[in-house]
């Protein structure tokens, strides 16, 4: 994060969903309007402009046509991950849900994309202030109106402690609440991602936490590209953003179970597809097998 605006990576995931709400066909896997006004783009060219720009990060793979493939399959990942919290969010409001946690919120379309859904439900957007003043800038000039059931809750990393933000952001400890903690675990170290579970693991039964995370040993179809998120790293880490932490499913899991989950569960690509998408793998580049999200549930 630069002089008060969003992070590089937070801009480019913004972007992407604009790209797929513009310019994928139906059906989407997401539907996301407000993802070009958030992103700060001028235009649908610019915006194409962007992502031709991302392909040229990379650039040194083994082909124009891999750099394409590679970089649709993060933008299909992006959009499956928020899909997600869609349909946990639909779910949980039938099983008593009392509030939604937006962690490292960024660029999050959720609070102004899924009103209907969130409708009397205290939301919480938290994030660093400059990020917050950026955003909230942005959407007063988009005419995207801040839904009266959401509170932005500054967290100061360097004096504060993430129990203390939530606590003075008036988030309630003993409420059965959503965490959604999306493209933020791979920039953390360990130790803060262990941390970050700890607090959330002391929330009520009930409550649970939606979360991607990089694995180190993910693989690619394309036999050239042998290390995708070594790959993806190494762009990220040209935009200032470097990885700190990657997991197994299995380190994962632990952490999250000594944290107070009781029950995790892996979605695959195929496994979102087949749930929420009527299996129609037309829509989606990324392999059945790919794994990268997760549930968990105390």
């Amino acid at each position: 994060m630069e002089d008060g605006s969003p992070s590089q990576t937070a801009l480019m995931v913004a972007i992407l969903r604009a790209h797929h709400c513009h310019f994928a066909p139906e059906p989407k896997i997401l539907q996301d309007t407000t993802a070009l006004p958030l992103s700060g783009m001028s235009d649908l060219d610019a915006v194409k402009d962007y992502k031709n720009s991302v392909i040229e990060f990379f650039s040194g793979l083994s082909s124009r046509e891999t750099a394409e493939s590679f970089v649709q399959q993060i933008t299909d990942s992006v959009c499956m991950r928020s899909r997600l919290v869609e349909e946990r969010l639909t779910k949980a409001r039938t099983q008593g849900l009392e509030q939604l946690v937006i962690l490292g919120a960024g660029l999050d379309s959720t609070a102004y994309r899924c009103t209907d859904q969130l409708d009397g439900l205290p939301v919480f957007e938290i994030d660093h202030p400059a990020t917050q003043h950026w955003k909230k800038t942005r959407l007063t000039e988009c005419n995207i109106n801040l839904p009266d059931n959401l509170k932005f809750v500054g967290f100061d990393f360097e004096n504060q402690t993430l129990a203390e933000a939530l606590e003075a952001g008036g988030v309630r400890s003993n409420a059965v609440t959503i965490f959604t903690w999306l493209g933020v675990q791979m920039y953390l170290t360990p130790a803060t991602v262990q941390a970050t579970l700890a607090v959330l693991g002391k929330f009520p039964p009930g409550s649970q936490l939606i979360m991607d995370f990089a694995m180190p040993d993910a693989t690619h179809p394309d036999e050239q590209l042998q290390d995708p998120v070594g790959e993806l790293n190494r762009v990220v880490s040209e935009m200032g953003e470097p990885f700190e932490s990657t997991y197994t499913e299995q380190e994962l899991e632990t952490c999250l179970k000594e944290a107070g989950f009781s029950d995790v569960s892996f979605y695959t690509a195929g496994r979102i597809l087949d749930s929420f998408l009527d299996g129609n793998r037309d829509i989606c580049s990324v392999p059945d097998e790919a794994c990268f999200l997760l549930a968990a549930t105390i």
